[in-house]
């Protein structure tokens, strides 16, 4: 494209361009378009603007070996026959087999241990866009307790990680944390929960902006939902969870249908 064409211009023709596979090529003709088409700003506009494209479903697997493989199906008329591995990057293979903790704007949020001899014990958090191959490996401080949440933020289209954790038989406060990949670094925000009578299953579900987690009160023994606004980066009341839906320890709700 001509040099004489201002950049403002040709990112506006490089945005209606759907197909990924085009994309991947237009990252080689300059740094300025890789830059642009690896922006998390992009990335969420095209995500938005491709929701007739057909949907993909990542799948991870362990071989013979010890190490994790991940293939993408098309979620189409040619379902399951067509489908692509995607290049993973060396963030992502981390040991063991990850525990994959949500997926949001063409983002995969990744958690476990390395693989490195040396720092086997070091906790990683990758966020990482399959389509591209780029991922981004966040270091997490060695604590007793931890609990992890990832989305994008509605307003400015980034990426966010929150970080709960405490020190077992401690008096120290909990902290709670977040992480934005386009700063790269933690900020402490305001803790107004019981974080230390609480467990947090698993799973989390994001809707709207705001991350929920399921948790069971040792205490009161009441399973409720606790949520975090990932735009006022502030914590929601708790919402109790019918007794009826969740049983006695609401185990089989730690997952609901995304939005």
């Amino acid at each position: 494209m001509s040099d004489n064409i201002p950049f403002e211009l040709q990112a506006e023709i490089i945005k209606r361009v759907l197909p990924v596979k085009s994309l991947l090529r237009f990252r080689s003709v300059s740094k300025q378009w890789k830059s642009l088409i690896d922006s998390s700003e992009f990335i969420t506009h095209h995500t938005l603007n491709n929701k007739t494209q057909p949907q993909h479903l990542l799948v991870s697997y362990i071989t013979g070996g010890t190490e994790d493989k991940y293939v993408s199906i098309v979620d189409d008329d040619n379902f399951p026959h067509h489908k692509f591995s995607p290049v993973v990057p060396p963030t992502v293979k981390l040991h063991p087999l990850p525990f994959m903790l949500d997926c949001s704007h063409g983002l995969v949020c990744l958690h476990g241990w390395t693989r490195d001899p040396v720092n086997r014990n070091k906790k990683l958090v990758v966020v990482w866009n399959p389509l591209i191959g780029k991922s981004v490996g966040i270091e997490i401080p060695d604590r007793d307790y931890i609990v992890i949440g990832f989305g994008v933020c509605p307003k400015t289209s980034d990426p966010k990680i929150v970080k709960l954790s405490r020190l077992f038989d401690s008096e120290a406060e909990a902290k709670a944390e977040v992480f934005t990949l386009s700063s790269g670094a933690w900020r402490s925000v305001p803790m107004n929960i019981p974080f230390k009578s609480l467990h947090f299953w698993n799973s989390q579900v994001v809707i709207d902006g705001v991350i929920h987690w399921l948790t069971y009160e040792k205490i009161t023994y009441k399973v409720r939902l606790y949520s975090f606004d990932l735009a006022s980066e502030k914590f929601g009341e708790a919402v109790d969870f019918p007794y009826n839906l969740a049983g006695r320890s609401g185990r089989q709700y730690g997952r609901m249908a995304n939005r």
